[in-house]
């Protein structure tokens, strides 16, 4: 269940740290509210990720290359490489998959092509050890994705006409206001569903026309499976963005807590320093909570199968 949208928070916020007056040239902007809204949930999930990194983990796959060495890891991976889990398929097939243990760039081979056992993470990709010699091999990988960036809506889609990998067309509705002047800020957008879901990232664009509501998409994007666009989605700024915070519900009050905080500091508020102590506070029970165990019984990890006795043989 997603927060509610970041235009909600905003409108709170502002009640309560009596900022509702504001304009282009008055008051204090809403992009300040939105760089917050941000540094407060950067901030919560690096502490979450420190005792409960499940929370963020999701999995992927990524087709392996006869003969290639270097693999990106996914751009949303947190902090751009946090990896939890590399497995590999030979034939691709979900019964062959084994662990790939992380190595250091010291043991990196040279030469040799075979069945992968350790990789190496070098930057935003990994290396396989060796480099895999499969035609049909199949990484699957585990990793901490980053939260989309919190951005406002800035249009509704009108009309979408897709190809099988590209945006034919992509138009506005002008009747619900388009933030053009914002969305070029960035020249990419993502588009959303009401509850700000991604549904298409990193769309490049060159122009947007807030008159008409066409949207002039950049040539050469491409779409990734599985993505698409329908009547009645929002499009937010940047690459990898969305309405509505993905941290769970509990965590709302933090971030709104945040940005009053850094409002009142910014107005030079006496009420800052309390409030600052407050969301300290609160900040270490969101996090306490996630840390407390699931009352689950934890056994022993066991990392290679080969000892196991099968029940049938005892």
């Amino acid at each position: 269940m997603a927060l509610r949208q970041l235009e909600l928070l905003i409108s709170q916020s502002r009640r309560a740290t009596e900022n509702e007056e504001f304009s282009d040239s008055a008051g204090l902007s809403t992009e300040e509210f939105i760089q917050y809204a941000n540094d407060a949930q950067d901030d919560l999930q690096a502490g979450i990720s420190a005792v409960s990194p499940e929370i963020f983990m999701i999995q992927t796959s990524i087709t392996a290359i006869s003969g290639q060495e270097a693999y990106s890891i996914p751009s949303d991976a947190f902090l751009g490489t946090r990896i939890d889990l590399l497995e590999y398929s030979p034939s691709g097939d979900d019964n062959d998959y084994y662990q790939v243990k992380q190595g250091r760039l010291p043991e990196r081979l040279t030469g040799v092509e075979t069945t992968p056992s350790f990789y190496i993470i070098r930057g935003t990709s990994f290396l396989a050890q060796p480099r895999p010699g499969d035609t049909t091999g199949l990484f699957r990988l585990t990793y901490q994705r980053r939260l989309p960036r919190l951005e406002i809506r800035q249009g509704q889609v009108l009309t979408a006409t897709l190809a099988t990998d590209s945006i034919t067309s992509l138009v506005l509705d002008t009747t619900q206001g388009i933030g053009d002047t914002e969305l070029e800020e960035e020249n990419f957008l993502t588009v959303v569903d009401k509850n700000g879901t991604v549904k298409m990232q990193d769309i490049e664009f060159t122009d947007v026309d807030a008159s008409t509501g066409v949207v002039t998409i950049a040539a050469g994007f491409t779409f990734d499976s599985g993505e698409t666009i329908a009547v009645g989605d929002y499009v937010v700024r940047g690459g990898f963005s969305t309405s509505h915070s993905q941290l769970p519900p509990n965590c709302e009050r933090y971030i709104v807590s945040y940005i009053n905080w850094k409002i009142l500091k910014r107005d030079s508020s006496n009420d800052s320093q309390e409030q600052g102590v407050e969301l300290q506070v609160l900040k270490k029970s969101i996090i306490d909570s996630f840390a407390e165990p699931d009352n689950d019984v934890d056994y022993i990890t066991v990392l290679d199968d080969q000892f196991l006795i099968p029940e049938d043989d005892l």
